[in-house]
């Protein structure tokens, strides 16, 4: 991931990079120009680029904040070899693939599994193929792999070796069958784990971060209030209250 600033109407001349790229536009706004297109990209705008692709980009009068993920070139043929990588750019305005890169972004150096889940759910939108018209059996196996290992670390990629499919598989099945990536439906499993030990022990705070594989209490407390606005002890002192 490489971060970019840009200067009030900054200009870039034509250019092209070497290796395929993600840009992910945080602020400002720039005209990107790559015969016959023109893309107007404003905050929330995320364009694949293919690689040697030829662009200029013109910089309005606020200029710009951007961040580039590079894709590494042996990684993209070996996902080739099952799907179709897409010829062209392809942008995209905030939803998903904007939400994927901020996790990306703000998982850098603290959680290489995250950044790398992150990044092939991400992929995902640059290839094409076939897709299982039916949940497939493997899926079933993945989720209760996922059920299983909610205690220790388990990446997109080591899951997908388990059930013998491509991460890009993986991933495009998770948000075709189950409508979230890997990386959340992980994270529920985790959040409903840790409910239970709530209710149903009395086990420490820390004890249940790290029986649900949170990182520590701290983590365990940012995700419980994500999800229900309370904190571990406020949320087993309420269970308290009604049981």
């Amino acid at each position: 991931m490489i971060e970019k600033r840009y200067a009030a109407e900054e200009w870039l001349a034509r250019h092209e990079h070497e290796s395929a790229y993600v840009s992910f536009l945080l602020a400002g706004a720039y005209l990107e120009v790559s015969h016959p297109d023109e893309r107007d990209c404003s905050p929330g705008t995320v364009i694949w680029h293919p690689r040697t692709e030829v662009h200029a980009d013109r910089f309005h009068s606020c200029g710009g904040h951007l961040l580039d993920l590079e894709i590494d070139a042996e990684w993209l043929s070996d996902a080739a070899q099952e799907f179709r990588l897409v010829p062209r750019a392809r942008m995209f305005r905030g939803g998903l693939p904007y939400l994927l890169g901020l996790r990306i972004y703000r998982a850098l150096g603290a959680d290489s599994c995250e950044v790398e889940d992150s990044a092939i759910d991400l992929l995902g939108f640059f290839f094409t193929g076939p897709f299982d018209r039916q949940r497939s059996i493997w899926l079933d196996r993945a989720l209760q792999i996922c059920s299983g290992a909610c205690d220790q670390q388990l990446s997109l990629a080591q899951l997908a070796m388990c059930v013998g499919v491509h991460p890009v598989h993986v991933a495009r099945s998770f948000r075709r069958f189950m409508g979230c990536t890997f990386g959340d439906h992980l994270a529920s499993v985790r959040i409903r784990k840790a409910f239970e030990l709530l209710r149903n022990s009395k086990s420490p705070i820390v004890e249940v971060a790290y029986a649900c594989g949170f990182a520590d209490h701290a983590h365990l407390c940012r995700a419980l209030k994500k999800s229900t606005g309370f904190t571990p002890s406020a949320f087993r002192k309420r269970i308290q209250a009604v049981s």
